[in-house]
């Protein structure tokens, strides 16, 4: 019954914090980036929400219990990678006052790369959407065991979609200081300090894998240098260019409130976050060693050492590691949706912008609430498919800002090309160098963008004065 209570209070909060923030919002611009007038510390929260989710909790917590101090490698990849973003990115993405990746594809270089972005971009995004939205359901079903998962799934759904179709990225950065309240206090603080308490200390745990598994306690030993390095450099590089953090980054104040925002975020409660996610699952996998499967070990942990009512709340928090990353990519998707590609044939003003935007949510939820549901394996497969926008767009980034005065229209369209081949065509090949097909695809997209923005660049004539 308590965890009943605290699920249906978790919810309510969320609710009315959301549709209380969101009752204003009257126009486009208010619904994607909040105006452009989020608050420093208001962003700082909003960003490390939608940076975690269900990947970065479970996801780390999973790796050290299969892998042991090996499986750290997943935390320190994303934490530099989001470190990297808010260095190179942040501030030069404001600057440029857009709201969506496509745009700013757009106004640099033309409508042909706008589009083929924009269509990997959405393709990406939604896979993301699906698997978030099954988190939810799969987390919900926790608290309440008599609903079905499908229950589980559009209970939370049309939660997350009645705070924001009202009230877009205002309401979501309010809810957001809600949900990673409720993440730190549980990943950070309350369940690693119960698990080395279960475990008598680090020396505890040390001794009971040093018996049970001693490779664990090697780097390397479980996973392989190569492996971790790939790997590694895999999530630091995806997580570069972060859909779920774009509009974040976009409604900040200004270029270096976006950039001291983002960092804040990453070195104050991301990083951290993802380091002690993966700790718990360390201890883990001393505590409980012959789990099912090491993606369940934090509710494992939940459910075996904590009592009920500390067990819902942290379940609550799990909780709200999904829901603002799930929102997010929602809103990025309909959004995009709008603007990127039916703005492209459509010419419409601010209020039936804003009305698309609110359509495109609900359909881009129910989408993936069927594919979330009915298809786990094509989830991972468009997941995998989505790996050349992230191989293209990260070289495409740092040729804009970095390399401009080259970057051309008909070089760039060769470098999506490439990165669409080479990541998938290696992806189908089985990755026969031992490196991932995201990481084979950068390779080459990068490499290209070089040549061909320089084989296809013209320079400009200069206009002749008149005597």
């Amino acid at each position: 019954m308590a965890r009943i209570i605290i699920a249906v209070v978790y919810i309510a909060a969320i609710l009315v914090i959301g549709i209380l923030a969101g009752r204003n919002v009257k126009t486009s611009e208010e619904f994607a980036t909040a105006n452009r007038g989020i608050p420093f510390w208001t962003n700082v929260f909003s960003m490390s929400s939608a940076w975690i989710g269900a990947g970065s909790t479970l996801g780390c917590a999973s790796m050290c219990y299969a892998y042991g101090v090996s499986g750290f490698y997943l935390a320190i990849g994303v934490g530099i990678g989001a470190m990297l973003s808010s260095l190179l990115f942040a501030r030069k993405i404001r600057d440029e006052n857009v709201s969506t990746i496509p745009e700013l594809i757009r106004k640099h270089l033309g409508n042909k790369c706008a589009d083929a972005i924009a269509l990997l971009s959405i393709f990406s995004v939604f896979s993301v959407v699906a698997s978030q939205i099954r988190s939810l359901g799969t987390i919900l079903n926790m608290f309440v065991p008599q609903l079905s998962l499908l229950t589980a799934m559009i209970i939370m759904t049309a939660v997350m979609l009645v705070y924001t179709v009202i009230g877009g990225m205002v309401a979501a950065t309010k809810t957001d200081k809600v949900n990673i309240i409720l993440m730190v206090f549980a990943v950070v603080m309350v369940l690693p300090l119960v698990a080395l308490i279960q475990a008598n200390g680090m020396a505890g745990v040390t001794a009971a894998l040093q018996e049970s598994r001693p490779e664990m306690l090697k780097v390397g030993a479980t996973v392989g240098w190569g492996t971790m390095i790939s790997s590694a450099l895999y999530f630091g590089t995806s997580n570069m260019i972060n859909n779920e953090n774009f509009l974040r980054i976009c409604g900040a104040k200004s270029g270096s409130e976006a950039r001291n925002a983002s960092l804040t975020a990453t070195l104050l409660i991301y990083v951290p976050y993802l380091l002690f996610a993966s700790l718990i699952g360390l201890v883990g996998a001393a505590l409980i060693p012959e789990l099912g499967t090491s993606d369940s070990i934090l509710p494992a942990m939940i459910n075996n050492y904590t009592g009920t009512f500390l067990g819902a709340i942290l379940l609550a928090a799990l909780l709200a590691a999904v829901m603002g990353t799930a929102a997010s990519v929602t809103m990025v998707c309909s959004i995009m949706l709008s603007r990127d590609v039916v703005g492209r044939f459509k010419k419409m003003d601010d209020k039936q912008t804003l009305t698309l935007q609110r359509i495109f949510m609900i359909l881009v939820a129910i989408a993936g609430l069927i594919v979330g549901y009915f298809g786990s394996s094509i989830v991972s497969i468009m997941e995998d498919v989505g790996a050349p926008a992230g191989a293209a767009l990260v070289p495409i980034f740092c040729g804009i800002f970095y390399w401009r005065k080259k970057m051309n229209e008909k070089g760039t369209l060769i470098t999506i090309v490439v990165a669409i081949v080479s990541t998938l065509g290696y992806w189908a090949l089985g990755s026969p160098l031992g490196i991932s097909h995201f990481l084979f695809g950068l390779i080459c997209a990068a490499i290209t963008m070089f040549v061909a923005n320089s084989a296809c660049y013209v320079p400009k004539q200069e206009t002749e004065k008149a005597d």
